[in-house]
């Protein structure tokens, strides 16, 4: 019984490496939307994206005085989105190199990414195809577990 209790407590001192496996995730979830917009982009559409694509081109909204197609909102859009994940998971991973206690400890910072990725998780399970699903499943599970390993 001895053997397995250092072992038990060296994982269970060890919330950053999940922590860091949920921070990794939510970069491969921005960066790899980029990447397949990009593709898309300059990709040969098939005919009925050409047509949605004219049709949100041909559909403008003013917003704050700024008139802009559909097209230009859903595409500008979402790579902000994308970009903004990306830069808030590496500000997470950044603030917890730096006080590692955010995340050793049960603080309001694990709890908001668990939260933010949960929702996440939700949201795409109603809208969103298979990758951002799975990417969103682990890092659910991985801030979950960080919290989970984390002094109360």
């Amino acid at each position: 019984m001895n053997a397995t209790a250092p072992a038990v407590t060296r994982h269970a001192a060890q919330p950053l490496r999940p922590f860091r496996v949920g921070v990794g995730g939510l970069v491969l979830l921005g960066a790899g939307h980029l990447a397949l917009a990009a593709a898309a982009a300059w990709g040969d559409p098939t005919a009925e994206q050409a047509a949605s694509s004219a049709a949100m081109r041909a559909t403008n909204m003013t917003l704050l005085g700024l008139e802009r197609s559909t097209l230009d909102v859903v595409n500008g859009m979402s790579t902000v989105m994308a970009l903004f994940v990306i830069s808030s998971a590496l500000l997470a991973l950044f603030a917890a190199r730096q006080a590692p206690a955010l995340v050793e400890r049960r603080t309001a910072f694990g709890w908001t990414l668990l939260a933010t990725s949960l929702a996440g998780l939700a949201i795409s399970a109603l809208f969103l195809p298979p990758p951002p699903i799975a990417v969103l499943a682990v890092t659910s599970c991985a801030f979950g577990l960080s919290l989970r390993r984390a002094a109360r």
